[in-house]
């Protein structure tokens, strides 16, 4: 196994020479390295070269407020010395290979884990946390003192601000072929949930709307006021419901309680990262209950909502103590009964135009009596039928 001599360094004789060598080799490596380090690090090669084929990433930065600025600011750490430099450009060789491969995963940084993990060092390079008292959108009054104080760093909340997806996505999954999928908006109200809480509980920051937003601001989002979002609404809760489990979330309209629910730490850990990496995935918080309680929809409808598992056992009970409940989602409650009872149940065509009194003598034709008894006791239609006649059995 070969090793490196210093003989040439020990020997007087040839010590002139060996130093002479060395520090050719060593300037031979610096003329190399210090191009290649330097060429690696402009905008030109990350946006031209190694993620050239990841177009809508490039895109995205493109139409950020921050286009102008270096890669690097942002994707190596401040101020870091030669060896952590280099140490992170040989860790990035990783990504070089799968992107000239072609084996990279779509979408990049799937749940901004780069925003996760990133020190708050990165952004207060530029911007002064402590002179921004409030944010500059309307109606919206951000402490950024607070957030920095419990170790939320800035791209907890502002993970897009580098790469803005205000474009439709063109790119495909190289491996799936599945369309690019647009990353979650950390400024967007689901993501201040996965902290603050519409509950009472003293170790998560209070989610009550006076807490961010102003006075003036309104606060009933475009969905419900659209025309027909009274009708509409259960559909779009089931399907946020839905949307939420698929995301690894909990059901909120199942009663369950929420992943958010952790207990909030807000300590930093070794790495500086702050709170990032413990908090659940915004797509796993219901939109719902970012503004209402578990027991609103209840509270409204006058009885548990959505129905519980075994709701179908009492519910007759219950619509005939309060009809007027029912009709507030099923309209008119006697035609609705009908149109299940008197006809899904009983594979007949049930006519809304028409009473069930009469035309329950041609389904019964129709389909038999069998049906009806799985309701009605057999005596029932005696009872009904000989009153009417006016005879005794």
């Amino acid at each position: 196994m070969a090793r490196i001599s210093f003989d040439g360094f020990l020997d007087p004789v040839r010590r002139p020479r060996f130093i002479i060598w060395t520090c050719v080799i060593v300037l031979i490596i610096a003329g190399v390295m210090i191009p290649v380090l330097g060429i690696t690090s402009t905008r030109w090669f990350c946006a031209e070269s190694c993620h050239k084929v990841q177009d809508d990433t490039i895109t995205a930065y493109q139409h950020s407020s921050h286009s102008e600025i270096s890669c690097m600011a942002c994707h190596v750490p401040v101020n870091s010395n030669p060896v952590v430099f280099i140490l992170h450009k040989a860790e990035a060789l990783g990504e070089l290979y799968l992107t000239v491969t072609n084996k990279f995963e779509l979408p990049l940084n799937a749940e901004s884990e780069v925003s996760l993990t990133m020190t708050p060092d990165k952004c207060t390079q530029c911007h002064d946390v402590a002179k921004r008292d409030v944010t500059p959108s309307r109606g919206m009054k951000i402490d950024h003192a607070i957030h920095a104080e419990k170790q939320v760093s800035c791209p907890i909340c502002h993970n897009r601000v580098a790469h803005n997806e205000n474009f439709t996505l063109e790119l495909k999954d190289p491996t799936t072929g599945e369309p690019n999928k647009k990353h979650s908006d950390f400024t967007k109200m689901k993501a201040c949930f996965r902290c603050h809480t519409q509950g009472k509980t003293t170790d998560r920051p209070t989610g009550e709307c006076s807490a961010c937003h102003t006075p003036a601001f309104e606060l009933k989002p475009k969905s419900h006021q659209a025309a027909g979002f009274t009708k509409a609404h259960a559909k779009m809760a089931a399907e946020e419901d839905k949307r939420v489990l698929a995301a690894g979330g909990s059901a909120w309209l199942s009663g369950k309680d929420a992943d958010y629910t952790t207990p909030f730490e807000g300590e930093a850990d070794a790495a500086g990262e702050g709170i990032g990496p413990e908090l659940p995935k915004a797509d796993a918080i219901n939109y719902c209950s970012t503004c209402h309680a578990r027991s609103f929809c209840t509270d409204c409808h006058g009885l548990p909502m959505p129905h519980p598992a075994d709701f179908q056992k009492g519910h007759g009970k219950l619509g005939n103590a309060n009809p007027k409940v029912c009709a507030k989602c099923h309209g008119n409650a006697t035609t609705f009964c009908n149109e299940c009872h008197h006809g899904a149940s009983l594979k007949w065509k049930y006519q809304t135009a028409t009473p069930w009194l009469k035309q329950h003598p041609a389904a019964v034709q129709s389909v038999g009596a069998s049906a009806c008894f799985e309701c009605h006791s057999p005596t029932y239609c005696a009872n009904c039928h000989v009153k009417q006649a006016g005879t005794t059995p």
